[in-house]
């Protein structure tokens, strides 16, 4: 049987970058001997290899493993023990999302030409202030969240001024359409790609609701600022980094005003749910309530644990992450943007789009394409 002389040093590479290591191991029965140099694998065995660990099968000819740097900032708390290298499935999402901003970009620069002049536009430290800034470009209404029955229409209505105010927003919890290439929301919860032209943000739709709201706010602050990243997003502000923990504070003030805050906890302290409660209110999780009654001083550092560690142990086996099924037309709305989606069509039916690069744009075949093109015409989007 033919072996293929592949480098140990490619192979480790490939296999150090997968999120799947324990899978790969039941899969490939002499993986440990690859990649100790004592055996080499098949052809066919490469190219199963290759493809289970989302590598090209040309890197595995290569003299060397080619550097994957990310082009902005990963801020994440990694524990110990964990991997530091981004997965492929970050890397291929991040890849995909700067070639629809170059898209919107070019498009943008074209027919619009002024730029966004809230982008970069905030250089200050104060939380309030920031908080202020995002809620004056949004134009967000006071007390808006109890004016939503589910923490999906909330965030509907968040997506809308985003969009509206030529910011888009992206929703996906796998790669692309391929539904077994689930994003980790513990490698990250979203990013930001920050331009003055196209403004895009994209977040982790494997995570809750509630978490994709506090994402989105963070990152509209991270455009307020001018800084991209890709972030946890974590209302513990566990990253040690003063960028990171200016938009933590920011996206819970506005969430979560301090004088609404503080009255609606008086109000619902005494009922015993006060956690749950405001957390429907607000529109945020309860770890969020927790964190923010901590950072005004209403509960003490012990109460906040207590209620968190019962709060983690009481989900661990409840799945609180987005459900993927439903209208696969709308799906892929919610995975595009409106805001890319309109633009993508107009351009193909202007002919100024070729159809072929729609679909690499979208992710979609030809006969996908017009049924979804219809779809958004009978929604009237």
């Amino acid at each position: 049987m033919a072996r293929v002389p592949v480098k140990v040093e490619l192979l480790e590479w490939a296999y150090n970058r997968s999120m799947k290591q324990e899978y790969l191991h039941d899969r490939f029965n002499k993986l440990s001997d690859w990649l100790k140099g004592e055996l080499q694998p098949t052809l066919k065995q490469l190219e199963d290899f290759a493809n289970a660990t989302s590598t090209p099968l040309g890197y595995f000819f290569l003299e060397q493993p080619p550097s994957e740097e990310l082009p902005i900032p990963h801020y994440r708390t990694v524990e110990v023990g964990a991997r530091e290298q981004p997965s492929p499935d970050l890397i291929e999402t991040l890849h995909m999302m700067q070639r629809r901003q170059d898209f919107m970009k070019e498009y943008f620069e074209r027919y619009v030409g002024e730029s966004l002049s809230f982008v970069g536009a905030y250089k200050g430290t104060s939380v309030r202030e920031l908080a202020d800034k995002i809620n004056q470009i949004l134009e967000i209404r006071p007390g808006w969240a109890k004016g939503y029955r589910t923490y999906q229409e909330a965030l509907n209505y968040l997506i809308d001024q985003c969009e509206s105010k030529r910011i888009m927003v992206m929703i996906n919890g796998i790669v692309g359409s391929n539904t077994r290439r689930v994003l980790d929301v513990e490698e990250f919860r979203g990013f930001v790609l920050v331009d003055d032209m196209a403004p895009l943000i994209f977040i982790n739709g494997a995570d809750a609701k509630s978490a994709q709201i506090f994402t989105l706010i963070h990152e509209i602050a991270h455009i307020v600022m001018g800084s991209s990243a890709i972030v946890e997003a974590s209302p513990l502000n566990r990253v040690d980094e003063d960028t990171e923990k200016l938009c933590n504070s920011a996206a819970a003030e506005l969430l979560c005003p301090q004088d609404a805050f503080r009255s609606a906890w008086q109000t619902h302290y005494g009922d015993g749910e006060v956690y749950s409660t405001l957390a429907n209110n607000f529109k945020v999780s309860p770890i969020v309530v927790g964190r923010r009654a901590l950072d005004l001083k209403i509960i003490t550092k012990e109460e906040f644990f207590e209620f968190y560690n019962k709060y983690i142990d009481e989900i661990q086996s409840i799945s609180t992450a987005s459900n993927p099924g439903g209208n696969f037309y709308n799906n892929t709305r919610i995975r595009l943007g409106n805001l890319f989606s309109r633009v993508v069509i107009y351009e193909t039916k202007s002919g100024d789009l070729q159809y072929t690069d729609a679909f690499n744009l979208t992710g979609l075949k030809r006969s996908t394409f017009d049924k979804y093109m219809t779809f958004m015409e009978e929604r009237g989007v």
